[in-house]
C-alpha cells in the first residue's frame, strides 16, 4: 500500500479488500487515500468498480484462488495477478512439488477462464526467492547461532529479490502495458540478484563477520518427513517439508532473459539486502 500511495496519481482507485473484522487495522492508510473494502474475497460485490485484482494469498489460502478468480470476474475485474512472486513452477518439473500444487491449479484456472472470458487477462510476476527469507529458519539458517543446515547443495543457483523490490515489481506490473494486447497471459521474470546457495552463505558470513556451521542434508530426508506428515493428515507439516527442500535445489532459479529492463528502478543485490539486514562487519 505504501508503494501504491507513492504512485497514487497514476491510478483511479486503489483499495485493500479486508475481512470486516480486520478492516480497522488499515485505518492509517485509509486516511492517506487508500480505500478499504470490507467484505469477502469470495463475493463478486467486493470487486465491483475495480479493473485489476492482486492476490496476496499465503499458503493456507492459496487453494481458494480459483474461487477468488470467479468472484473477481463476476464483479467486473478484467486483470488478475495471482499470488506467484517466487519460482517459475513451469520449469524442470517443479510443478510436481507439493508446495506449488495450489499455484498449478490456479494457473490452470486462469488459463481456462482467459479462453472463455473476452477481455480477461492475467499476469504472472515471477521474482525468485524473497531475499530476506532465504537466510531464515525456514531454510535451516539460524542467524543468531550461526548455523545453517539446509536440504540441498551449495552449487544450487537461485534468483533472489528484496521484499520491497517485489512490491515495486508488482505495482509496476499493474501500470505496464501488455506487449501483445491480443494475448491474455504474460509472464514477468524479475530479480535482484542471481547466485549459488553457497555464495549466499559466504556473503552472510562476510557481512556478519562470523563463520557458520554449514551442513547440507539430503533432500530425500525432507521428502520422507513430508510423506509422514501427509499420511498423518498434517497438511501444514506436509507443506513445510515440501518447501524446505526447494531453496537449495534450483527451484528458485528463473529462466532468463529477465524483464528487469521494463521497470524504472534498480533492485537491491543480495549483498545490499544482507548489509541492510545485519550491517557490514
Amino acid at each position: 500500500m505504501e508503494e501504491f500511495l507513492a504512485q497514487k496519481s497514476k491510478f483511479g482507485r486503489v483499495a485493500v479488500l479486508s475481512d470486516p473484522t480486520k478492516a480497522a487495522r488499515f485505518a492509517e492508510i485509509q486516511e492517506k487515500g487508500i480505500e478499504v473494502v470490507a467484505g469477502s474475497f469470495l463475493e463478486a460485490k467486493s470487486y465491483e468498480g475495480f479493473e485489476v485484482v492482486i492476490s496476496l494469498a499465503g499458503n493456507a489460502a492459496m487453494k481458494l484462488q480459483p474461487a477468488m478468480i470467479e468472484a473477481a470476474i463476476a464483479g467486473g475485474a478484467r486483470h488478475f495477478i495471482p499470488s506467484e512472486f517466487g519460482a517459475d513452477i513451469a520449469q524442470n518439473g517443479i510443478w510436481k512439488n507439493r508446495y506449488f500444487r495450489d499455484k498449478v491449479v490456479t494457473r490452470d484456472h486462469l488459463r481456462a477462464r482467459a479462453k472463455d472470458t473476452p477481455g480477461f487477462r492475467y499476469t504472472l510476476v515471477l521474482s525468485g526467492a524473497v531475499a530476506e527469507y532465504t537466510v531464515s529458519a525456514f531454510n535451516g539458517v539460524d542467524v543468531e547461532k550461526h548455523v545453517a543446515h539446509t536440504y540441498g547443495s551449495p552449487e544450487a543457483r537461485l534468483h533472489v529479490t528484496a521484499m520491497s523490490d517485489v512490491v515495486k515489481f508488482i505495482v509496476g506490473a499493474v501500470l505496464l502495458p501488455f506487449d501483445n494486447p491480443t494475448q491474455p497471459m504474460r509472464e514477468l521474470r524479475v530479480s535482484g540478484d542471481c547466485l549459488t546457495w553457497g555464495a549466499l552463505m559466504a556473503l552472510l558470513e562476510e557481512v556478519q563477520g562470523v563463520k557458520y556451521d554449514i551442513q547440507y542434508l539430503n533432500p530425500k530426508l525432507a521428502a520422507e518427513k513430508q510423506e509422514a506428515a501427509r499420511a498423518a493428515g498434517d497438511s501444514d507439516g506436509e507443506l513445510f517439508w515440501s518447501a524446505t527442500a526447494t531453496m537449495a535445489n534450483g527451484y528458485a532459479l528463473l529462466p532468463e532473459p529477465l524483464d528487469n529492463a521494463k521497470f524504472e528502478f534498480r533492485p537491491e543485490t543480495a549483498r545490499e539486502v544482507l548489509v541492510r539486514m545485519f550491517g557490514q562487519k
